[in-house]
């Protein structure tokens, strides 16, 4: 692998949604007017959960929009596939794996995604909703074949019909794999928690399919009250909600009966395994081991390295990095989180070299492009010649021309 070679560069976090006239047409007439009712149903709770206070805050909002490229409209590239693929060849990313979106105008139907909603539409209406997603998200794929990978929202209260969604996604061409929502803050409903044995044939089909299971940060719908501190803990809390599937999946047992199933935790602060691996290590030889041996061969940590995997957004990308020898150099995988605030788009060349500063420059190439290639399926063949037309050097993106992956 020469230095020479323009990077191929696959976001691991971007998102891309309908706006509601556009996804009324992916559900049957029979739902269109379920799906106003929820969406004016769920103003006021919204309304009730968020607070005044912005977390970006006006002066960042107000210089992120007048950059040149969100003034030009490439944010509408979150529905547009043509504007998409005109923003991803400027940043020189050759492909990506894409979220649902939601705070660009493009709620999902019944308000499925990285949570159950709140306001619980009834079950069969979010698996009609995730399913009509599912359908867009196939159509806008398509666009240009390899170089999304859709990830499915999976609504698990129907387990066979979640384990069906999933094999009708793989024969579709959604690769990127299954969105799971995050757990419930708060229930006395064991059933709900991802380590039940009831989820056990969904855990097979993604695994038989090559399907990686996901939790993406978010907000966790607690109402904290419009007060000071609110904001902050809406905002942390999202962080650690989605990071808690790999507990449920290591001492569930999932991953040992598992070994094959893929698991990535997205935009959530990866700084944190580092601590998380050994406070696990530390317990499976500490509390109980006999126990501990009934559930698992392995350490915590040898799962997670054989298995799981970190979607390294901003903010944290720069934390994640320093701590890439501890989570895995072959484990961290890139994202611009396009189009949102806080990702990298549209200066992503410039966030690269603050956030991989001083890495050598094999270790760059896997983070920001290999690694997502192994983990979901990417045709480097394909990719290579739109790499070699878009992608940048390492000259480009400021990188030290030394060696260190083995």
């Amino acid at each position: 692998m020469g230095d020479e070679k323009r990077f191929v560069m696959i976001s691991s976090d971007c998102h891309a949604g309908a706006p509601p006239q556009v996804y009324r047409e992916y559900l049957e007439r029979k739902h269109w007017d379920l799906q106003s009712e929820f969406l004016e149903s769920t103003k006021a709770s919204q309304a009730r959960l968020a607070t005044t206070i912005d977390v970006f805050g006006v002066s960042k909002r107000q210089e992120w929009e007048s950059l040149a490229e969100v003034e030009a409209g490439g944010i509408q590239g979150v529905w547009d596939p043509e504007l998409r693929i005109r923003e991803l060849d400027r940043e020189g990313v050759g492909a990506e794996v894409i979220f649902p979106d939601g705070p660009n105008g493009n709620p999902t139907p019944f308000g499925v995604g990285f949570n159950r909603p709140r306001d619980q539409a009834p079950p069969e209406l979010q698996a009609v909703g995730a399913h009509a997603h599912n359908r867009w998200l196939a159509d806008f794929c398509a666009t240009h074949p390899g170089r999304h990978a859709g990830v499915a929202i999976v609504m698990a209260y129907d387990i066979e019909g979640a384990v069906k969604e999933v094999e009708w996604a793989r024969k579709t061409g959604l690769f990127g794999g299954v969105l799971l929502p995050n757990l419930h803050l708060w229930t006395d409903e064991p059933e709900s928690f991802y380590h039940h044995p009831r989820y056990e044939p969904l855990w097979s089909v993604c695994e038989d399919l090559d399907m990686p299971i996901h939790t993406h940060t978010s907000s966790p719908h607690a109402n904290y009250g419009d007060i000071p501190g609110s904001r902050w803990m809406m905002s942390i809390e999202g962080y650690w909600n989605a990071n808690r599937l790999f507990p449920f999946l290591v001492w569930g047992g999932v991953l040992e009966r598992h070994p094959g199933l893929k698991v990535v935790m997205t935009e959530a602060g990866g700084g944190t395994v580092p601590y998380l691996l050994w406070l696990f290590d530390r317990m499976a030889r500490d509390r109980n081991p006999e126990a501990v041996r009934e559930i698992m061969s392995l350490r915590p940590s040898e799962y997670w390295a054989r298995q799981c995997y970190v979607g390294a957004s901003p903010p944290s990308g720069r934390m994640e990095v320093e701590s890439r020898d501890a989570i895995g150099v072959r484990n961290i995988m890139w994202g611009s989180d396009y189009p949102h605030l806080e990702g990298t788009w549209p200066r992503s060349h410039e966030r690269i070299r603050e956030m991989f500063a001083g890495v050598a420059t094999d270790e760059v190439r896997l983070m920001v492009g290999g690694n997502a290639a192994a983990v979901y399926g990417f045709d480097m063949k394909m990719l290579r010649p739109i790499a070699d037309r878009i992608g940048p050097t390492a000259k480009d993106l400021g990188l030290a021309l030394v060696t260190a992956v083995n």
